[in-house]
């Protein structure tokens, strides 16, 4: 039976964890359209003012996916160990404070290793995978549709913020953008990560158990939580593995050139942001659709299918020329980010709640390695070539094979120690 938490905790019988999600989604939502997606807005204007090539303004960005891969089981570890909300404070400033401090840099390596030190550690160490993991800990039987709506943040900030980057840049600048937005950022930050806290059992709550069967008086005892030795022993989590490293570590090259591809196919830059931003809002519906089904129905099938939606869109842009091609690969990459929360979903379905943010961790040591390499491999495609054909002839058939290991997943048996306790209960 669900519990609510005691007055002051709860305000009309609400449970807390949807507090936790509210602050996670709008946290999620700054991230998203302040930190992450920004990339192809400012990769142009960031290109052109330093002097550079496409190379060594993606190596701007895809050494922060380098970082990434250090800091993820540390975070993962610390984030399991003391909870979300000190990192995600701690995590919030700093990587406001370096988007402030670039205002002033015009020096190429000092740029860098702002970007990469301060703005990157910052947002891999309270503003990433560290929201999903607070919203794990507070849902069970509603996961599905809670995750979603947290990584729905994410492209609710390329929806809603995005335009006004893409807005500010052209009229003030791709400096004053990233002053103002740190300054808000770091604002903002604290009062939204104080509603986050480690668990409904550190408040003396229950969290959102599955709904008792029809007959019986109380809910299933059927939460299994995975040790990460125990989980690192199954086949399923290294399927799930494979197929989230390969999807992301594409997503690194698409979230970094989209706007440049998309001027290759003949857009202004204007209307290549507003496009890039238009991804984000149609996926929006989507993720809410697949998170309502995945608390009912199988995930594999729906990631699978997102996968092959994004090598559709790999095809669209070898065979389609001028602003069709953008249209219908920004319409097919909106189900490919649709159906991407449930990467997580499935994680925390078949390994638990309390060493999630270390699994998760592990996999983003892969991912961001992946997410280094992909931008700069389609950055020197480019330089050499002037155009992304290579790197889409490339991409589409590792999409195919990332369908394929999603298809397979399937959710592991209950570690031995798990069915022993299920056998003294029923005993």
């Amino acid at each position: 039976m669900l519990n609510h938490a005691p007055l002051p905790r709860k305000v009309k019988n609400a449970y807390y964890g949807w507090w936790v999600l509210a602050s996670t989604f709008l946290l999620g939502t700054l991230s998203g359209g302040i930190f992450s997606n920004s990339s192809a807005i400012f990769f142009g204007p960031i290109k052109n003012d330093l002097g550079l090539n496409s190379t060594q303004t993606s190596l701007i960005f895809s050494l922060v996916r380098a970082e990434g891969s250090i800091a993820g089981p540390i975070v993962g570890r610390m984030v399991d160990r003391f909870g979300s909300r000190p990192m995600i404070i701690f995590g919030g400033l700093l990587a406001s404070s370096g988007f402030i401090a670039l205002h002033w840099v015009h020096n190429y390596v000092l740029f860098t290793v702002i970007f990469v030190g301060v703005v990157g550690v910052g947002k891999s160490s309270g503003l990433g995978q560290v929201l999903i993991s607070a919203v794990n800990r507070w849902f069970i039987r509603r996961r599905s549709l809670a995750m979603s709506i947290c990584i729905t943040g994410f492209s609710s900030g390329g929806a809603a913020i995005l335009p006004l980057i893409t807005l500010g840049v052209s009229t003030i600048g791709w400096r004053d953008v990233m002053l103002y937005s740190g300054i808000f950022m770091g604002l903002i930050v604290i009062p939204l990560a104080s509603l986050v806290r480690h668990s409904p059992e550190r408040m003396g709550i229950g969290a959102d158990l599955p709904f008792p069967h029809e007959g019986e008086k109380e809910p299933q005892p059927a939460i299994v939580d995975f040790t990460v030795r125990q989980a690192l022993r199954t086949k399923s989590y290294w399927i799930l593995f494979t197929g989230s490293v390969l999807r992301i570590s594409l997503w690194g090259t698409i979230s970094v050139h989209a706007v440049q591809m998309f001027e290759w196919k003949g857009m202004s830059p204007e209307m290549a942001g507003i496009m890039f931003s238009l991804m984000f809002l149609l996926s929006i519906p989507l993720r809410l659709i697949v998170g309502v089904l995945g608390d009912n129905f199988p995930l594999q099938p729906m990631m699978g299918g997102g996968m092959v939606a994004a090598a559709l869109a790999a095809f669209v842009m070898l065979t389609v020329d001028g602003n069709i091609a953008v249209y219908l690969f920004v319409a097919l990459m909106a189900m490919e980010q649709g159906t991407s929360a449930l990467n997580w979903v499935s994680l925390g379905n078949f390994f638990g709640r309390t060493s999630f943010a270390t699994l998760m961790g592990l996999i983003s040591v892969v991912f961001n390695i992946g997410m280094l390499i992909t931008p700069i491999y389609a950055g020197l495609v480019f330089d050499h070539t002037d155009s992304y054909t290579v790197v889409m002839a490339s991409f589409l058939p590792i999409y195919l094979l990332a369908a394929v290991f999603f298809l397979m997943t399937r959710k592991p048996s209950p570690p031995v120690s798990a069915r022993m306790a299920a056998a003294g209960v029923r005993a």
